[in-house]
């Protein structure tokens, strides 16, 4: 595989990873007036790519528009996937610092954003396994499509995705373990017995089990509206601490060269005079 090629239509920004199935890259399109970035998905293995178009063949409710663009060229497979802002979940998520309120809240927009993507089962099943997630910081959650076809199974359902999903929110949830939250609880006794064979019923049981709405103390508030702004002010402390420390050092400079600090005669000698009287005398 040459590391030069890349479709004529798209040119290449960047690719993301190799695997035994192909590549995956993201690009731009040159037919695009505007430029838009797009996730291309070139497939070698011709096995998996008669499984995934008929995965998609088979799936009549999926409108058309929504489809990826496949084609091939010089013997290669593409699929074109709209590019997705990364955000990763894994590393956005701050559920220590969220309130269960807030943990479920992403937990449900999550579920949402699996019913609503579109994706046939095997391949919303891989966007979960492979932890495709993205997380906006509005709280809401989305989906984006850099994914390793090496083990895209035809045969997967909606009880599989249900479960793997069921297994990220039960990872979400977890930093809400020890304070016993009841949705936390729930996810955990049924993911344990692969129970969950729908959206819908996973939608349900954290709903159900969800913490009521509340409303919280101010100092209470004030403690969550801390954890979630405390980066931002640590920085601000940081930069307050460098001004601080290249002031004490530009002073003592100024002190070991001349001999006194000439700024700091505007605070010891300014009312020595008022006009033309003079207070020393």
């Amino acid at each position: 595989m040459s590391d030069a090629f890349q479709p004529s239509r798209y040119r290449l920004l960047g690719r993301v990873k190799r695997t035994e199935a192909g590549e995956v890259m993201i690009c731009t399109d040159t037919h695009d007036s505007a430029g838009g970035k797009c996730t291309v998905l070139a497939v070698d293995d011709h096995r998996i790519m008669h499984s995934f178009i008929d995965i998609y063949d088979s799936r009549e409710d999926i409108p058309k528009d929504v489809q990826p663009l496949i084609f091939s060229e010089d013997g290669r497979n593409f699929v074109v996937y709209p590019y997705v802002q990364e955000r990763p979940i894994s590393e956005f998520y701050m559920g220590g610092a969220m309130t269960l309120k807030e943990c479920e809240e992403v937990c449900v927009n999550l579920i949402i954003s699996c019913m609503t993507s579109n994706l046939p089962w095997p391949l919303l099943y891989l966007v979960l396994r492979q932890k495709e997630i993205q997380l906006a910081k509005d709280r809401n959650v989305y989906l984006s499509y850099k994914l390793d076809l090496t083990e895209l199974d035809a045969n997967i359902g909606e009880s599989e995705c249900a479960v793997e999903c069921a297994k990220i929110l039960l990872g979400l949830l977890e930093p809400k373990a020890s304070s016993k939250a009841k949705s936390y609880l729930l996810l955990k006794k049924k993911t344990e017995k692969y129970s969950y064979g729908s959206f819908k019923e996973l939608y349900k049981d954290v709903e159900i089990a969800a913490e009521p709405e509340k409303k919280h103390g101010i100092i209470a508030s004030f403690k969550a509206w801390f954890n979630r702004n405390k980066g931002t002010f640590f920085r601000i402390l940081l930069w307050i601490s460098i001004i601080l420390g290249v002031f004490v050092i530009v002073t003592f400079l100024t002190n070991l060269i001349f001999g006194d600090v000439p700024w700091l005669r505007l605070f010891i000698r300014s009312f020595e005079k008022i006009g033309l009287e003079s207070l020393l005398q």
